[in-house]
């Protein structure tokens, strides 16, 4: 399932280049359809999901194909068999983009070919060189701080608070190389930096280390789960599908949809969706995403994946609501980082953590 590949490449940002090292066939022909693509999928619940959305059309008849992993291994490939990749529709997500951009493999994105985009928030859409779009998200996922309101001595409403002496032991904090240390950059761009200068969140670490709140440093998504739903800390700093569905047992607050540079409560997203390449049945193809990405397919998909639509008009799950945002919320609480940046630094950050901050816990 891509919730193990690819959000696994999310814990870890140094491990992007080990995402997926190949593809295998899966001919699901359809007698009906008048054109055929090939389309790389993942597996797992979002292969069986989205045979589900394409059993609902007939105008097209797909070859799929898996990643065998996750999505960016499947880009060398590519390169290797350019320009006859062999594929039409490749799934992927921010990173995948920023190189298929850069290649300039990508066939452009307009309202002509794929209608529906126009429901898909700008901030979502990667442009090229030449500013041409050259993604059609389906699916959003955020990462973001949070609190058991049971278990946490007074309301949290900015970073600041988490200095405050009642919080002793309170923080359970992921290491730098956990959710591509965006915990890290939350704080950077409160006090002032980015992720490109992030001195001004060691600067406050070194004072969060040194005040005793942290009461656990967390190694793993399962260290985060066990550490809040056991009460041995009660705040932290997860993404979708990890920390979020503690919601179900506990009384939890999302720290989202709050102004960021007031709080420092910034809410990260990255999306995945699909890229038509170019040189073969590109028509065909966009025809294909515009369908998977229309209201009613984007929500039943999200729906079966437990995910949060791309398209702002497909009806949500309860789960998802509270974490979806709309074009406006998007401009005003959402921040997405400069993720191939990001996948560069996880060793230094991590190294520079155990020198600076592990001797201060």
């Amino acid at each position: 399932m891509i919730t193990l590949s690819r959000r696994g490449i999310f814990k870890t940002a140094a491990s992007a280049a080990a995402f997926g090292a190949g593809i295998r066939n899966l001919q699901i022909p359809s007698a009906r359809a008048a054109e055929t693509i090939t389309a790389v999928e993942w597996g797992g619940d979002y292969f069986e999901s989205i045979k589900k959305i394409a059993a609902k059309q007939s105008f097209v008849n797909i070859n799929w194909q898996l990643h065998t992993g996750g999505a960016a291994a499947i880009l060398p490939k590519i390169k290797a068999m350019w320009p006859h990749p062999g594929i039409d529709l490749l799934t992927g997500w921010d990173v995948t983009w920023q190189v298929i951009a850069s290649e300039g493999w990508a066939e452009p994105v307009t309202a002509e070919k794929v209608p529906n985009i126009a429901d898909i928030p700008k901030k979502l859409l990667v442009k090229d060189s030449a500013g041409n779009v050259i993604n059609i998200p389906r699916t959003l996922s955020s990462t973001l701080w949070f609190y058991r309101e049971d278990t946490t001595p007074f309301p949290i409403t900015k970073i600041d608070d988490f200095l405050d002496p009642r919080l002793k032991g309170k923080i359970c904090f992921p290491i730098p190389t956990l959710t591509s240390n965006l915990q890290m950059v939350s704080m950077a761009l409160y006090k002032g930096g980015d992720e490109k200068n992030m001195e001004p969140a060691w600067d406050f670490m070194k004072k969060l280390a040194r005040s005793g709140n942290i009461g656990r440093v967390a190694n793993s998504d399962v260290e985060i789960r066990n550490s809040i739903t056991s009460g041995e800390t009660s705040i932290s700093f997860q993404g979708n599908g990890g920390g979020h569905d503690l919601v179900k047992n506990f009384h939890t607050r999302y720290l989202n949809k709050m102004d960021p540079k007031a709080t420092g409560f910034v809410t990260f997203f990255y999306q995945e969706g699909w890229c038509v390449l170019k040189g073969g049945n590109t028509d065909a193809a966009f025809k294909f995403a515009n369908f998977a990405i229309s209201p009613e397919s984007d929500g039943e998909f999200n729906r079966l994946i437990g995910a949060i639509p791309a398209n702002v008009k497909a009806e949500l799950s309860e789960d998802a609501k509270p974490l979806a945002f709309n074009n406006e919320e998007m401009d005003k609480y959402a921040y997405i980082p400069d993720w191939p940046y990001l996948s560069k630094q996880s060793d230094a950050w991590m190294k520079r953590w155990e020198q600076e901050i592990a001797p201060l816990l």
